[in-house]
């Protein structure tokens, strides 16, 4: 089962799908696929657990051949174009990684959402800060930057309502309901 996909923004037939049975790799416009799992999560857990599913994919437009599986025994990173695996973010064991995004005007800035809310990484996965402030609940499904203000954020959430930040994520806002126009 495809879970999430993403695509290489330097080379448009290059595509990773992240699945129940871990990353694909297709580098002719998905005509063929490869398994390339080489360090994505230790074997043990394979034969234990659903450990291989990758709930999001993400390629650093800024260095390609960088690239950020979640899985569901954590956040593991690529720099060699899926030729083998490293998991980061140790204090991320307990989250379920639903979201990423790299921010847009600063490569080694990363967010995710899961169970924990938003984090944000300043060193590339390395270490993380929780960056909650203004939510009145932790179930954040999706998050998106603005594409002509890099502060400007909004984040979906799983029951509450949208919320924005103004600040790079730092506090957040609630917006109005979603309702149909009129």
């Amino acid at each position: 089962m495809v879970i999430t996909l993403a695509m290489d923004p330097t080379r448009t037939s290059t595509l990773y799908a992240g699945t129940s049975g871990g990353v694909y790799k297709s580098v002719d416009q998905a005509g063929h696929w490869k398994q390339v799992n080489n360090g994505l999560v230790p074997g043990d857990m394979v034969k234990t657990s659903r450990a291989l599913n990758v709930t999001a994919i993400l390629v650093n437009p800024y260095r390609p051949e960088t690239v950020y599986a979640a899985t569901l025994a954590g956040l593991y990173k690529t720099t060699d174009e899926a030729k083998s695996w490293k998991r980061i973010g140790e204090s991320l064991q307990d989250q379920m990684i639903i979201s990423m995004i790299l921010d847009r005007t600063r490569e080694d800035r990363l967010y995710i959402v899961g169970r924990g809310g938003v984090l944000r990484s300043e060193d590339g996965g390395t270490s993380w800060k929780t960056i909650n402030t203004g939510f009145t609940a932790t179930n954040v499904r999706t998050i998106a930057q603005s594409a002509s203000d890099a502060n400007l954020f909004y984040a979906g959430t799983n029951g509450s309502g949208l919320y924005r930040s103004t600040d790079a994520g730092d506090t957040w806002h609630p917006m109005p309901p979603l309702r149909p126009a009129n």
